[in-house]
């Protein structure tokens, strides 16, 4: 089964769980290195007049990884970190009410989650698919 077949998103964690770690051993570093070869690829690194054939198959393989969602960019990439770290708590516990003194930065970003969606100025908003993955544990939006 898939990654993304089984958690309904491309995005593997950058601190993944030993467990996931042990399913896909090569997943980590492969993503890690697509986020490199796209931040080469779009800061000009390798941009020139003559598009040379491994620029192609950069560009290529970006797009590519665009089209099935892939997180490029490292802040969004953290906010799968927490989910999924969020879903191994439901899946410990029963339960996504994570108690401060059980785990008090999971329970800050659960807070900040509720804040985000309701659209607080201050914080970017959430998008369609990071509530839609959230519904799907059962995240509960008032406290």
């Amino acid at each position: 089964l898939s990654f993304q077949a089984k958690y309904g998103h491309s995005n593997f964690p950058q601190n993944a769980p030993e467990e996931l770690t042990k399913q896909y051993p090569t997943l980590a570093r492969f993503c890690h290195d697509q986020r490199l070869e796209y931040k080469r690829l779009y800061n000009n690194k390798f941009r020139s007049d003559k598009m040379t054939l491994p620029v192609f198959d950069r560009d290529v393989r970006c797009r590519h990884l665009e089209e099935v969602g892939f997180e490029f960019d490292r802040t969004l990439a953290l906010w799968y970190d927490k989910y999924h770290e969020l879903v191994e708590y439901r899946n410990d516990n029963g339960h996504v009410r994570v108690r401060r003194k059980e785990n008090s930065s999971l329970h800050q970003w659960v807070k900040v989650q509720r804040r985000k969606r309701k659209g607080n100025q201050q914080l970017v908003k959430l998008s369609e698919t990071q509530m839609t993955l959230l519904d799907s544990i059962g995240f509960e939006w008032e406290s």
